[in-house]
């Protein structure tokens, strides 16, 4: 464990930037009536970007090839989250989408299990099966087979357990701004190239007051200054232990919706969020054992 802080600081600021993320899907969800979603992940990501490179060119630089290819690894992860994540806030509502991006809780152990040979238990089996009721809860609503959208932000929610567990690995070796800005440079790079490859530049859009928010809100706080708290973080904390954390994503996902959106669920899919919910304390009750020692 590194010298620095606590454990318990670890967790409020990881509880900080779920809440900020959690904040994001609506605003993201109303940008996309103006901006194709990969597009906007491409402005986004410019901006975090360029404050980025300010910050390096005034501080010490710890870089070396071992960091750059951790950072080149996180940044193609990130780059298939934000895409998946994105383009399926296209097909479905912020709600549905933060509460499925929620599943990353479950697939954390079932990576751990199936890549790592961490023994999955009764308890977290069990979790699993209640998540994908609930998964299935929100996502039908009546139809046959799950939409292109629940799929795309499931697969999200596949990267980013990856991410959780490759930046709590990184993390503890690396450089925390040289890793989190080679991350966002390649993300960048890669949205960029995506954008102009799948959605061109044929398209016009107003950037006017709302535009300019939404790119700050999620190119400077949910992207600069969250991913640079994670990756130091996540030194003082478990993988799993940061993904149970994450939940408060998914509520906050929810609460800002409401507010802001008007957002509204049906009884079955509050009822799937709430076995989701469930299926998440469940680990966490599990993981809350075993920390306590860490």
């Amino acid at each position: 464990m590194h010298r620095g802080i606590s454990s318990f600081t670890a967790d409020m600021l990881l509880v900080l930037i779920s809440l900020i993320w959690g904040s994001t899907f609506i605003i993201v969800k109303q940008s996309l009536e103006r901006v194709p979603p990969i597009t906007f992940n491409a402005i986004r990501f410019t901006v975090a970007s360029v404050l980025l490179l300010l910050i390096f060119l005034y501080r010490p630089k710890k870089m070396n090839k071992r960091v750059f290819i951790d950072g080149c690894i996180l940044g193609l992860i990130l780059f298939l989250t934000f895409t998946c994540q994105t383009m399926g806030l296209k097909f479905i509502t912020a709600s549905e989408t933060g509460f499925i991006t929620g599943l990353y809780l479950i697939f954390v152990p079932l990576i751990g299990f199936f890549v790592f040979r961490k023994r999955l238990d009764l308890k977290t089996g069990v979790a699993v099966v209640m998540a994908f009721v609930g998964l299935s809860m929100i996502s039908f609503t009546g139809k046959v087979k799950v939409g292109i959208g629940e799929f795309l932000v499931l697969l999200n929610a596949f990267f980013v357990a990856l991410h959780i567990i490759f930046v709590d690995y990184y993390a503890r070796r690396d450089d925390v701004f040289a890793l989190t800005s080679i991350q966002i440079f390649v993300l960048t790079v890669l949205s960029i190239g995506a954008a102009i490859i799948l959605e061109g530049w044929g398209f016009t859009f107003r950037f006017d007051g709302e535009m300019v928010f939404a790119v700050l809100l999620t190119g400077v706080f949910a992207t600069v200054v969250a991913f640079l708290i994670q990756t130091y973080a996540q030194r003082y904390t478990s993988p799993t232990k940061a993904a149970i954390i994450f939940t408060f994503e998914p509520l906050s996902s929810a609460f800002f919706a409401y507010f802001i959106g008007g957002e509204v669920l049906t009884r079955i899919q509050y009822l799937g969020a709430f076995l989701i919910f469930i299926s998440m304390l469940m680990i966490e009750i599990k993981i809350g054992k075993k920390v306590k020692s860490d």
